[in-house]
């Protein structure tokens, strides 16, 4: 029986604190249930949180080292995200602004090792006629990675449009993207403005590529139980691992980041509760990978590294 994770428990406070913050909004709802279909009216401009568009407010979170101030600043989103808890797949939000019309619609989930996942898909269309889309909300919550994936937006008047991504981990709060589009009234199309990546390291992003791609490894114990690691690396901040040990079920783990302990050496935190058990190290040489880790050297004791195959 493993211990409580307080820090997880964090990522989930931070998740229902920004997703209670409420405030008054504009649009038509339709939710479809048992056929029929539920509207409601109100009166308003803009859509979404206006501190979305501004840049104190996200370099705020972004420079602010304390959790707790990082919290405190993200909790001034009033707008009522909320509400999109308790939509069921398909629902709309709708707003028409002349010839242009904004649909918010509930996506169904397609990311099945996601515990907690909503996401809203912005679709634009002119006369009546569909001419772009684009994600403006999303949570994300991975228990497992111990990882909470937000993003919020705000569409003003003149059809600005300003998206902001944060991720919490062990490690801290960290601002993932800020971009502003403007979806043109003369086309109905979303074009992007400016876009403002803020990365939370700068882990060997220069050798990420480097590392990019497929690795396999197995081995069978004394008993003829297989461990294995199927890893892919898109680059050191997205890995993506399926595990077997001893011929028990897959283990599926995915949104990983390698620590770069050096040119030729990767460590990946797989399962924190696993202790050393979920870690493990790549190693390169040229064009030869070794894989070790206590995972790996709990297989036959006495050898403590295996190579690697890059597929």
């Amino acid at each position: 029986m493993y211990k409580l994770n307080y820090k997880f428990l964090g990522i989930f406070t931070l998740f229902i604190l920004i997703i209670s913050c409420k405030n008054d909004s504009a649009s038509i709802v339709n939710s479809q249930i048992d056929g029929n279909i539920e509207s409601k009216e109100v009166a308003s401009v803009s859509l979404g949180d206006s501190l979305i568009s501004q840049s104190d407010f996200v370099n705020k979170i972004n420079s602010n080292i304390d959790f707790k101030e990082k919290r405190a600043t993200i909790s001034k989103i009033k707008y009522d995200f909320n509400k999109y808890t308790s939509w069921t797949d398909n629902t709309t939000e709708e707003k028409q602004l002349e010839d242009i019309g904004l649909k918010f619609k509930k996506e169904s989930q397609i990311k099945n090792d996601a515990d907690i996942y909503i996401n809203i898909g912005l679709i634009v269309s002119k006369n009546n006629k569909q001419t772009d889309k684009l994600t403006v909300y999303k949570q994300e919550n991975y228990a497992e990675a111990l990882v909470a994936v937000s993003q919020y937006f705000y569409v003003d008047g003149n059809l600005n449009l300003w998206t902001l991504g944060i991720e919490e981990d062990e490690e801290g709060i960290y601002v993932k993207s800020w971009n502003q589009y403007k979806i043109e009234k003369e086309t109905g199309k979303i074009k992007l403005v400016k876009e403002n990546i803020k990365v939370k390291k700068e882990v060997a992003t220069e050798t990420s590529n480097n590392w990019t791609g497929k690795y396999f490894f197995e081995k069978t114990n004394r008993d003829e139980l297989k461990t294995s690691f199927n890893i892919t690396i898109n680059d050191l901040n997205l890995i993506s691992l399926i595990y077997i040990s001893d011929d028990e079920k897959p283990e599926t783990y995915k949104n990983l980041k390698a620590e770069k302990l050096d040119d030729d050496k990767i460590k990946i935190t797989f399962n924190k509760k696993y202790r050393d058990m979920g870690i493990i190290y790549i190693q390169k040489s040229e064009n030869d990978y070794i894989i070790s880790g206590d995972a790996i050297s709990n297989i036959n004791p006495g050898n403590d590294e295996y190579p690697l195959k890059r597929i």
